[in-house]
């Protein structure tokens, strides 16, 4: 699933998850890769998206879904680990392009 099929699951979610969009989304797996201790994936996964974050029912979108959303956090992990100056958050932006980093 990429970005923009992401979003746009998280934006039909009922009820809302914790994260509004792929900006927001990127920022909360940011701060549990860089955090001070270890969260296991069940926890974050479940915070982030209630119910619709049990990784051992998810089946079709909703798992293509958490597969997304793990790829996502196992690419920060990789990259802050490596290359930290590469690391480039997914900002949401205006309609005229300018960086929106209200929902960091």
């Amino acid at each position: 699933m990429d970005f923009e099929a992401l979003d746009a699951w998280l934006e039909r979610l009922k009820p809302a998850p914790k994260v509004d969009g792929m900006s927001m989304l990127d920022g909360y797996l940011a701060a549990i890769v860089v955090g001070p201790c270890s969260i296991p994936p069940h926890e974050w996964f479940f915070d982030l998206l209630g119910e619709k974050g049990n990784i051992a029912t998810a089946r079709g979108k909703q798992l293509n879904a958490i597969m997304a959303i793990a790829a996502r956090f196992n690419a920060i992990g990789e990259i802050l680990s490596t290359s930290p100056s590469k690391y480039a958050p997914i900002f949401q932006r205006t309609d005229a392009g300018v960086v929106f980093a209200g929902p960091w």
